[in-house]
């Protein structure tokens, strides 16, 4: 067995939190819409609940073809079909003007695990490779600033966001592609997250090794995926990388 000389991280529910995302995520739709239409008036806006139903369905729409076809897109896709589904050809200042009211919503709104800095901190020591691989359609500066708040800036190697691919988790050249960036060969990468089947068989798939991180969040859990190993706290990576001949 290969001597592990990387470690992905996923970001969310791995190294971040979003609490209370399901009731949130409405209120920050809605601070879109009044950023919005603060700053491009006019009588042609929809009402502020018509705007937050028509985005959140785009947005689940995104995850079932994400989880159907392991697509992925920027940001100003999900936004476009949102106002598609309102019966909206929007402007391009309109596009950007709903994005920048979602970002600026979501600001503050992650809450870090309080063993990642540590964990990260320590496998930089030992002389890891670090990268990090989230499934998002979040543009890369809103989580690059969700990073900085919380002292992470820096902790990475190589970061790499399904938004800015072509392909998300579990699709293995988004795994392929992060083991490039660091200049590491897949079997000598481990990958941790917190969904089995993004994750994990992700990561197995294109010859990784591939930690669970094993949570309460409601995410499939299919018998047939087996990990590589599963912790509860990231604070057990260390240990387990020299069980297989790490630093």
């Amino acid at each position: 067995m290969t001597a592990p000389r990387a470690v992905i991280f996923d970001l969310g529910g791995t190294l971040l939190d979003w609490p209370n995302w399901d009731e949130d995520v409405i209120l920050r739709w809605a601070r879109s819409y009044d950023y919005l239409t603060s700053s491009i008036p006019g009588n042609h806006w929809p009402e502020r609940d018509a705007y937050v139903r028509a985005m959140r369905e785009a947005e689940n729409a995104h995850w079932r073809r994400v989880a159907a076809e392991q697509w992925s897109g920027p940001p100003s896709t999900l936004i476009s079909e949102g106002f598609r589904l309102l019966g909206l050809h929007a402007s391009e200042a309109e596009i950007l003007a709903a994005l920048d009211g979602y970002a600026r919503a979501v600001d503050g709104w992650a809450e870090v695990f309080p063993d990642s800095r540590e964990t990260l901190q320590l496998l930089r020591e030992r002389g890891y490779r670090i990268g990090l691989l989230s499934n998002t359609w979040w543009a890369a500066e809103w989580h690059n600033a969700d990073l900085a708040a919380h002292g992470l800036t820096g902790m990475f190697d190589e970061m790499a966001y399904t938004s800015d691919l072509p392909h998300s988790k579990p699709h293995p050249s988004v795994f392929l592609e992060v083991a490039g960036r660091l200049d590491v060969e897949p079997d000598a990468c481990v990958m941790v997250g917190d969904r089995m089947i993004d994750d994990i068989s992700g990561s197995l798939g294109a010859g990784m090794r591939g930690v669970w991180k094993k949570t309460d969040y409601p995410w499939p859990k299919p018998e047939y995926i087996i990990p590589t190993a599963v912790i509860t706290h990231l604070a057990e990576v260390p240990e387990l990388l020299r069980t297989w001949g790490g630093k």
